[in-house]
């Protein structure tokens, strides 16, 4: 039987296999973001890894064992971030870069409360869990790390381009504003709104990726978007998330734009969720 008291802490880490079992104990198999550490394993290979888990979760104080072996306890503040990382219905990949950091993971969302699971480092198997706060604290807490400027001109219009496009001259390995904003102009038919673009792409301060996810019951539905500010402004890149839709929609934004944004895609409910 496994229950959770009622402590509560900050920040959790887990490696993989510790996170992939306390999910599997909570009936979570579709965990984002962390590889089936025991694929092609055998039941009794398993079964063996449980046992050195257990243990490791026993010292962290993740789990309490009570009179029985199959007697476990979890602390609430470790329950409640593995149940959310493992069941929410609703979770955004994010990735960011700027002058003071660089972050990649996931956000996992409830109605309630939000719970972010990154990696300690790139190579790691260790996993961060740690809660955001309610939806729209995490909102604020996400727009603010992202260091978008506080507003942006609102006289230029969206443009439409090729993703592809803007892929390959975002990969130059050096980028000549105006040789960017010709080729822009080029796609849009817009020489001011490309001379725009160009200059944020070329002397950008900050660039991400969100990728919203919803679990529709069998599978998760995704939809994405990307942005980069630059010293001036910011533009918020809209595309298709699938491979054969070759568009992409580059709107310039403004800091509480991309604030609504996420505050609408974190309150989407999925319908499993409506019904």
């Amino acid at each position: 039987m496994l229950t959770a008291n009622a402590l509560q802490k900050d920040v959790i880490t887990l490696d993989s296999k510790e996170l992939f079992f306390l999910a599997g104990i909570l009936g979570s198999d579709r965990l984002l973001g962390v590889e089936d550490p025991f694929q092609g394993s055998l039941a009794d290979e398993i079964a063996a890894e449980w046992e050195a888990v257990k243990s490791s979760l026993l010292q962290k104080e993740y789990l309490s064992q009570g009179e029985t072996d199959a007697d476990l306890s979890m602390p609430a503040h470790v329950f409640s971030r593995v149940a959310i990382a493992g069941l929410a219905e609703r979770a955004c990949w994010v990735r960011y870069k700027n002058e003071a950091e660089e972050f990649k993971g996931y956000v996992h969302i409830t109605d309630e409360r939000v719970v972010e699971s990154s990696k300690e480092s790139e190579t790691s198997t260790t996993y961060r869990l740690r809660e955001l706060g309610n939806v729209q604290e995490a909102c604020a807490s996400l727009v603010e790390r992202m260091k978008w400027r506080d507003e942006s001109p609102a006289d230029l219009p969206a443009l439409l381009l090729s993703k592809k496009q803007l892929r390959e001259l975002y990969q130059l390995p050096e980028l000549q504003l105006e040789q960017v904003s010709s080729e822009l102009a080029k796609s849009t038919g817009d020489v001011e709104g490309s001379w725009a673009l160009a200059k944020c792409l070329c002397q950008r301060k900050a660039e991400g990726e969100l990728q919203l996810s919803v679990w529709d019951g069998e599978q998760w539905e995704t939809q994405g978007a990307a942005f980069i500010v630059g010293e001036t402004m910011n533009w918020l890149l809209r595309m298709s998330m699938k491979d054969e839709e070759d568009w992409l929609i580059a709107t310039p934004a403004t800091r509480q734009q991309l604030h609504d944004m996420l505050l609408v895609w974190f309150e989407h409910q999925s319908e499993t969720e409506e019904g």
